[in-house]
């Protein structure tokens, strides 16, 4: 009932009930009004935030808190929004930079008419939802604005390539331009689970064939890593190392172990849409594997280690995953490979069993 007076009560009876004249209330309301005013035209523009943040995410490489690569794949797309921004929208408010605008921007970019998987979305949108932390955190906007962007939930599972597929691989590239080295790289691939970054800049004395050991420097997340050496890749990559114009291993040689200048010195290295353009060319040459990416290889050797026994503790080490969880989204078998694995360790005859049941019952 108090509350209901309350609601009822008119302006004069509020300023008696306050103890100040009607005056004095008008005044400090329209003088909160116009704060409100002022602290939103204050509010800077998204250009002017997502600057500072890419000062702040070059600062973060240099800090080694974020990888070259995670930056490049960051920067790529902030440069995209600044394009975007700059021809279409200068004055925009950073509380203003929503959903509709950032997938204008993603389908604006979009040459091919392609369709984004769900993945490469939520890649984006994540990106997004930093660049709003940021602006939350350096007070450029009193709220934080990171619910605008919603990652959706994916069930998708990396598919990987069956032993049969992969004969058909190596038979493919055989075709191509210097086999050798794209046999080489096909096999690296499969055989360290390496992510294609990692592969692109690995370095000739990080393959440390007297110790059988690959040297992984700055992975993702800035991680080092060691994976054991398989003797069949050794061999293949001893050969590619000889047809590519370096006789002997070399372990203080500080190039590139896939170089594109053929040598000793192998200074430049194969970026990573180079190696990713060779799978496209698989999957040209197989329409079977038409769904094969580059980290399908990583996602085959994932799938293979855990079939000939390798703990999952060990198996997310060699992958360099810093959540095991990760691992387990790598090493989930599909139906009929599952389907396989269960009959060959637990070949027992259900009929018998069901027979045995039956004659107990009688």
């Amino acid at each position: 009932m108090a509350i209901e007076k309350s609601l009822n009560m008119s302006f004069e009876e509020i300023c008696s009930q306050l103890g100040v004249s009607e005056k004095s209330l008008l005044d400090f309301l329209n003088n909160k009004s116009n704060l409100q005013s002022s602290i939103i035209n204050e509010e800077k523009t998204a250009l002017f935030v997502i600057d500072k943040y890419q000062e702040h995410l070059n600062n973060m490489v240099k800090l080694n808190k974020r990888s070259v690569e995670t930056w490049k794949t960051y920067n790529n797309f902030v440069t995209r929004v600044v394009k975007f921004l700059l021809n279409n929208y200068p004055t925009l408010k950073i509380s203003e930079l929503n959903e509709i605008i950032i997938n204008e921007i993603i389908m604006n970019s979009n040459q091919e008419a392609k369709k984004y998987s769900v993945r490469t979305i939520n890649k984006y949108y994540a990106i997004m939802k930093s660049i709003f932390k940021f602006a939350y955190d350096m007070d450029y906007t009193n709220k934080d604005f990171r619910n605008k962007f919603t990652l959706e939930k994916t069930s998708l599972l990396p598919r990987y390539i069956k032993e049969e597929q992969i004969t058909k691989i190596l038979e493919a590239v055989e075709q191509f331009s210097k086999p050798y080295r794209c046999r080489a790289m096909i096999m690296f691939l499969l055989l360290t689970g390496c992510r294609v970054s990692e592969i692109s800049n690995i370095k000739v004395k990080d393959f440390n064939v007297e110790d059988n050991l690959i040297y992984i420097y700055r992975g993702k997340g800035n991680k080092d890593r060691i994976i054991p050496m398989f003797p069949e890749l050794k061999e293949e990559i001893l050969i590619y190392l000889q047809k590519s114009g370096m006789s002997d291993w070399n372990p203080k040689c500080d190039g590139f172990l896939f170089a594109r200048d053929e040598g000793i010195e192998r200074n430049r290295n194969f970026p990573i849409r180079t190696i990713e353009h060779l799978v496209e060319r698989i999957r040209k040459r197989i329409p079977e594997l038409s769904y094969i990416t580059v980290h399908s290889f990583r996602h085959t050797f994932a799938v293979f280690c855990l079939k000939i026994g390798i703990k999952e503790h060990h198996l997310t080490e060699l992958l360099g995953h810093s959540d095991p969880k990760t691992t387990m989204i790598y090493t989930k078998l599909r139906g009929e490979d599952l389907r396989d694995e269960i009959i060959n360790k637990f070949p027992y005859p259900f009929e018998i069993l069901l027979n045995t049941i039956s004659e107990d019952k009688k």
